[in-house]
Formats: structure tokens, C-alpha cells, sequence
């Protein structure tokens, strides 16, 4: 299963113009049931860079995209932490620390009122402080921290039981609806004016020693993505009925994609409603090859041209319906677009 998605990422990059694409995952939790689930064990590396670790920051990039949040989770480490965002007209979130004990221990750190903005990418994170003995909420940098709570009442569980780590669901239908991108949790309390809180298209995030993990989910395709500090990959999953992954899941930040193309096409109809589409090549230029792409990165047709040919149609009525990348191949250079096929 590794070499094969190996080699599916592979080929994905390679659409995607190498590795350049910054790309973030989509919820769907009203009609799919969407989450994501990195499956942990004893001794892994959450347990042994997170668990009792009196310091630690969790952040994480969301974009609601519904007005019910309340109760929405955007990750949740089992029988240890939760991230949730909370009331529909207060648009505040919280931060849950489950009692190691498994007693009546459990304490929540909330925000003040209207800190999340939906429709937006909010930068969220919990920074724990054993040095000034304080737990804060930010967003966007801001603290925004309502409940007072210590470090010494937020030790985390060195053992939990079951502590699989869940992103967009937090159990009792708590479905996240919306965009996530670039999470990070490590095992130090990061001075929040060192971290990236106000533009979620910069760089990806690195890891180092005191990372327990990182995702940027900058694969851009298939049903897994890595967890970087530990290259294990965490699994899609979806109870909804139907399910389209070939289009909830990925999407691309503006303009990411297009900074790495070094040329542009027409490409129409798109959606494309009939068994064709026409390519066209800007400025005269000569196309030398059109390939199309599945979202699992596998070539569907290539289509290879001699001469000075700067328009053509493609037969595509054995497409199914669903999310496609079309890349051409021109004497000047590259250029990738998505095309829907309804």
C-alpha cells in the first residue's frame, strides 16, 4: 500500500508541477460525514512527545463554511484533548482537557464571544505555559482566552486509552463543515508571535525534535495524508451516503497552482456538459502533448501532437462524472487546470 501511494503522490506532483501545490483539505460534515483519523498505539509518537508534557501548542488553520458550528470539533485526541468550536451566534471556541483519571476532572478553557469569522481561514491555537503556569486561546494571534486555567490542571494522560487522534470529529455526530489546513502540535509553548497567524498560503510548516505532529495535507490527492513528524499516514473516511471523495476532500489556494504553471490554456466547456472539450494554447503557442489526470493521479488519456497546433478537441465521453486535472505540454512550457465533468 506504500509503494502504491508512493507512486500515486508521485505522479500527483508531477501534475501539480512538482511539489509546489499548497493545498488543504475540505469537510463536508452536513451530508458526508467526513473525518480524519490518525491511528495511534502505545508508545507512538504522540505518546512520547506529547503525553504529560506540561508545555505544548496545538494550531490549526479552519474555515467554517456553515453557520452551524456549535459542538463542531476540529480535532480531538481521544480520552486526552479537544479542539470544538462552539455556539452558532457567540462564534467562540474551546479547548476540552480530559481528566486522566477518568473521573469528573474534565475542564473546558473557552474564548470570549465572536472570535471565529465564518466564510474565513482563522488561525487557532492553545499554547500551555508551565513556566507563568497559564493555558491561552488565540485566534489570529489575539488572545482571546475568557476561563482562567492552569498548566499544573492540564497535564496530559501519559497513557490514554483508545487515543486515536480524529480531525473534523469528535463523536455524537460533531461533524466539521468547512476548511482545514497546516496542524501542528508539539511539545513546547511557542511564543505566539513566532508563529504564522496571519496568512494560511505561507510557507508549509516544518517539524523538528519536539514535533508530535504536522500536517499540511499538501498531497493534494488520494484518501491518506502524512503525518510528517512520524510519516505515518492517517486515513479519509466518510459515512455518508453517497460519498463523493473525488471532490469534497482537496481543493487549492488561489493562486498557488498558477504561480508554479509556466503557461496558461483555454479550456471549455468546463463543466463539461457534452463528450467534448476544446483546448487552446494562448499566444501562439504549440501544443506538444495533453494528459488527464484522475484524482488519484492516475492517466486517463495523453493525447501527443506534431507540428504547429494550437487548438484541438478532446473526446472525453468516457470520463465519469467528478473532478479531473488536464496538464498540457506546450514548446514554451506547462500548465495544469481542473476540469468537471458533470
Amino acid at each position: 500500500m506504500r509503494t502504491k501511494l508512493f507512486s500515486i503522490l508521485t505522479i500527483a506532483a508531477f501534475v501539480f508541477t512538482a511539489n509546489a501545490q499548497d493545498s488543504y483539505l475540505q469537510f463536508d460534515g452536513e451530508l458526508n460525514s467526513q473525518r480524519v483519523k490518525y491511528t495511534t498505539s502505545f508508545d507512538d509518537i504522540l505518546d512520547t512527545q506529547l503525553n504529560s508534557a506540561t508545555d505544548y501548542t496545538i494550531e490549526v488553520w479552519v474555515k467554517p463554511t456553515s453557520d452551524d458550528i456549535h459542538n463542531k470539533v476540529i480535532m480531538k485526541r481521544w480520552n486526552q484533548f479537544a479542539v470544538t468550536l462552539y455556539q452558532n451566534d457567540n462564534l467562540r471556541f474551546y479547548f476540552t482537557h480530559y481528566d486522566p483519571t477518568g473521573g469528573t476532572g474534565t475542564s473546558f478553557v473557552n474564548t470570549i464571544n465572536n472570535v471565529i469569522t465564518i466564510g474565513e481561514w482563522n488561525h487557532l491555537a492553545v499554547i500551555c505555559n508551565s513556566s507563568d503556569n497559564t493555558i491561552k486561546l488565540f485566534v489570529n494571534g489575539v488572545d482571546v482566552t475568557d476561563d482562567d486555567e492552569t498548566a499544573a490542571d492540564v497535564v496530559l494522560d501519559p497513557f490514554p486509552i483508545d487515543a486515536n487522534l480524529y480531525l473534523g470529529y469528535g463523536g455524537s455526530e460533531t461533524y466539521f463543515t468547512g476548511e482545514m489546513d497546516k496542524l501542528r502540535i508539539k511539545n513546547t509553548s511557542e511564543d505566539i508571535a513566532s508563529l504564522n497567524t496571519s496568512d494560511v498560503t505561507a510557507a508549509p510548516y516544518t517539524t523538528d525534535a519536539n514535533t508530535a505532529v504536522l500536517y499540511n495535507f499538501n498531497e493534494g490527492v488520494g484518501q491518506e495524508s502524512e503525518n510528517e513528524a512520524d510519516n505515518v499516514f492517517a486515513e479519509f473516511q466518510c459515512a455518508g451516503d453517497p460519498c463523493d471523495d473525488s471532490v469534497i476532500w482537496w481543493n487549492t489556494h488561489p493562486l498557488s497552482t498558477e504561480d508554479f504553471n509556466t503557461t496558461s490554456f483555454k479550456l471549455y466547456p468546463n463543466p463539461a456538459v457534452n463528450s467534448t472539450i476544446i483546448v487552446q494554447t494562448i499566444n501562439d503557442e504549440s501544443l506538444q502533448n495533453i494528459e488527464i489526470f484522475d484524482m488519484l493521479g492516475r492517466t486517463i488519456n495523453k493525447i501527443n501532437f506534431e507540428g504547429n497546433t494550437q487548438y484541438t478537441s478532446v473526446n472525453v465521453s468516457n470520463l465519469n462524472a467528478g473532478l479531473y486535472i488536464v496538464k498540457i505540454e506546450t514548446n514554451t512550457g506547462i500548465g495544469t487546470q481542473k476540469l468537471m465533468i458533470k
